[in-house]
């Protein structure tokens, strides 16, 4: 094994659309549902009496304590006690996990993909993590492998790793963003790193680094001296394990001669010694840090040992030396009080300990140098809670960590949970524990939601929604992105494509449930759809679907007839355009032969015409439902063209004609009464428009066919409330809408908030 099932899965974590951080822009379904923001003129009357081009928010604000186990939770998949404070890492976010309660408070995190916001808030940064670590000073280091760097977020003002910092506040410490391996010797911070999964603080306050994907251990000198039998210089980065080559070998001889293979976490015992969970090669593997006896084994200062595994992946061995069992992909490693070693031997969905020493540990006598399991019965699933932890099902579990009372707390990855092996009788994390026994502690254990259909919407399981439309019926158009379909929730009942339907009920209209493309031409529920990203009504009553990962724009069509020059029957799925290969092509000739990128976002405008957000393109085009002249080019009925954008992800060309001008990932388009186009320019973090017109919109004097800023002055945060929305901050805007007066209502999805802008 090559590690690929879980290194999938931290593609998986950073690739897919955060969903934990996107405020939909109407909230009247799903089960977790708050209060709504209505679109109409309900929305408008805090706005009164305000001037055209104020911003103010309108829904959401920042998060606060939740009940551990109401949430859902992503990927849980690290987490670390220091300093008499737990934190549970949940891929793109971290939080406080207190014993004494039952609640989680954010600390780090917007849950949302793109750039790291380097010297921002903490709250506000984006990153892909499993890998914790709390230094002396009481900073959270974090192992962000998403962006190839470890980072910083300070305890406390000052100058820490030779950064000047501001408490609360996230700062990059070693590598320079890009994925690769050099700058040994230099300085941490311009040094090329590959996927850092693990992160560990010694005990000089030196940053021990899991560099995974170039198979070798780092460490970034807190000061200068001599650290695993090298010279090192403050804030300089050396390897001190594995020769960048991926493999096993070298046990007994230097460390930095051995091979390692994806190496996911790391640690430092109470000796010094670094502890590696050498992954892929599915063994547990120290570096001493003196020349001494440790885990029954003479040892060499500076040279490497399997301590733990015999390099075979599976499961063997309990109750006898732990170099003669054999592990499955451990993925996580600690040490206890005792000092005894934790693994998660993650394939095999346990947890399992290796006894530094003879005695009784988690309720059982262990002798020294043999391994045990404490948690777990080996079958992947989930069950177990409040009874004994070794007859209860794990799924995949990632890391552990022990922490002030004994407790064994587990990253239970893909249950969604964190769960606790109670070390003795009491009551912990809010409820109350029996020694040896194992509950849930965080996590409700829903991530892949799908329920609900044929009954009350309020009460139904979505599954990361990222797009929403209301049909001119007043229908709720929803892109269940994660379930991979459609589904709507009637205003009145009736029959809509090709199904009966009850007010306030929910229905899929489209997709079966499974990834993939399939189904032209015939009944939508059926048919498979990949990413939809994005919905709207065009005129007709049809459903208009962003398919993103099929690269293509579909229709389901609410009666039978010809519609985008296609004949149609009610109720049936139809490609109106893009041919599924990613690419950019097809401009001025037949939409259905175009390439397009990863679409994120369409809109129907006032002629009947398809206008879609190209995200990967970072163009905005349309499809002519007519021939005719639109955005100032003659179009043919059919035929897609591009209207915003030059093709280069950038920002350039406020004031002058929109298809010169660079825009950087739009996701989310929309049209204004005026007809004017509304783009959420998401990684430039504003919002901009396409003037149908010449005249004064949103309080600025617009040219037909230009482009200009309406939203936002290109700074990544949060500012601006009761201003000019031009001066205002936003955070990877996701959606743009319009409600009946005329303002501009923005998912300001980083920021967790919805904020309108006075038309």
């Amino acid at each position: 094994m090559s590690g690929g099932r879980f290194l999938g899965l931290a593609r998986l974590v950073w690739g897919m659309p955060a969903v934990v951080a996107v405020p939909a822009l109407v909230a009247l379904a799903g089960g977790q549902a708050g209060a709504a923001a209505r679109l109409d003129g309900t929305v408008a009357q805090s706005a009164a009496g305000q001037a055209a081009g104020v911003i103010s928010t309108v829904a959401g604000g920042p998060g606060g304590p939740a009940k551990a186990t109401t949430l859902t939770l992503f990927h849980p998949c690290g987490v670390r006690f220091a300093g008499g404070r737990g934190y549970l890492v949940d891929g793109a976010a971290v939080y406080t996990l207190s014993r004494g309660t039952d609640q989680l408070v954010p600390v780090a995190g917007s849950g949302a993909n793109g750039p790291g916001g380097n010297r921002g808030l903490a709250a506000d940064a984006n990153f892909g993590s499993c890998g914790i670590a709390v230094d002396g000073a009481g900073n959270l280091v974090i192992a962000d492998r998403a962006h190839n760097e470890v980072r910083v977020v300070a305890a406390s003002t000052g100058t820490f790793y030779g950064v000047s910092m501001s408490v609360g506040h996230i700062y990059d410490v070693a590598g320079d963003g890009k994925l690769g391996y050099s700058g040994d010797g230099g300085l941490a911070i311009k040094a090329q790193l590959a996927q850092p999964y693990g992160v560990a603080v010694d005990g000089a306050g030196n940053l021990v680094i899991a560099d995974t994907s170039n198979a070798v251990i780092r460490v970034a000198a807190a000061r200068t001296g001599t650290f695993y039998g090298q010279a090192m210089t403050a804030g300089h980065i050396y390897t001190v394990a594995g020769d960048g080559a991926p493999g096993y070998s070298g046990d007994g001889g230097p460390a930095t001669s051995a091979k390692l293979d994806d190496p996911y976490g790391v640690r430092v015992d109470h000796a010094g010694n670094l502890v590696i969970a050498d992954s892929t090669n599915s063994v547990i593997r120290v570096v001493a840090a003196d020349t001494g006896r440790f885990y029954g084994q003479t040892m060499t200062a500076g040279d490497i040992y399997t301590v733990a595994g015999n390099g075979t992946g599976g499961f063997s061995g309990d109750g006898g030396p732990a170099t003669h069992a054999e592990l499955s992909f451990a993925s996580g490693v600690t040490v206890d009080a005792a000092g005894n070693l934790v693994i998660a031997d993650t394939l095999n969905s346990r947890v399992r300990v290796v006894a530094s020493h003879t005695g009784t540990f988690y309720g059982m006598a262990m002798t020294a140098g043999d391994i045990y399991t404490v948690a777990g019965n080996g079958t992947e699933g989930f069950s177990g809670d409040g009874s004994p932890a070794t007859s209860a099902e794990l799924n995949d579990p990632i890391a552990a960590a022990v922490d002030g009372t004994g407790n064994l707390v587990i990253a239970d990855s893909f249950n969604n949970r964190v769960r606790v092996l109670a070390a003795s009788t009491g009551t912990f994390y809010g409820m109350a524990m029996t020694a040896g026994d194992i509950y849930t502690v965080a996590g409700n254990g829903d991530y892949y939601n799908y329920s609900g259909d044929g009954g009350p919407a309020i009460s139904a399981q979505l599954e990361g929604p990222t797009g929403v439309a209301v049909a001119g019926s007043g229908n709720l158009l929803i892109a269940d992105t994660y379930n991979v379909r459609a589904r709507m929730v009637a205003s009145a009942s009736g029959t809509f494509y090709g199904q009966p339907m009850t007010a306030g009920d929910i229905y899929t209209v489209a997709g079966d449930g499974t990834a993939g493309y399939s189904g032209d031409g015939g009944p939508a529920t059926i048919a498979e759809l990949d990413g939809p990203s994005g919905v709207a009504a065009d005129g007709s009553g049809n459903l208009v679907i962003a398919d993103g990962s099929n690269h293509r724009v579909r229709v389901v069509a609410a009666s039978s007839g010809m519609f985008y020059g296609v004949t149609m029957t009610a109720g049936d799925i139809y490609t109106v355009a893009g041919d599924g290969v990613a690419g950019y092509s097809g401009d001025g000739g037949q939409a259905t032969i175009a390439e397009l990128g990863s679409i994120s976002g369409v809109a129907v405008d006032g002629s009947g015409n398809l206008v879609i957000a190209d995200t990967a393109n970072s163009v905005i085009r349309v499809v002519a439902a007519q021939t005719g002249t639109f955005y100032g080019q003659p179009m043919t009925a059919g035929n897609i063209y591009t209207v915003a954008g030059d093709g280069t992800a950038g920002f350039s060309g406020n004031g002058g004609p929109a298809t010169k001008a660079m825009l950087s990932h739009p996701r989310g388009v929309a049209m204004d009464s005026t007809g004017n186009l509304v783009i959420a320019d998401t990684l430039n973090n504003r919002v901009r428009i396409v003037a149908v017109s010449t005249g004064t919109f949103y309080g600025i004097t617009m040219t037909a066919g230009d482009i200009y800023t309406i939203a936002g002055d290109g700074g990544k945060g949060f500012a601006g409330d009761d201003g000019q929305a031009a001066q205002a901050e936003l955070n990877h805007p996701y959606a743009v809408a319009v409600n009946d007066p005329g303002n501009l209502v923005i998912a300001d999805t980083a920021n967790s908030r919805i904020r309108m802008v006075t038309g």
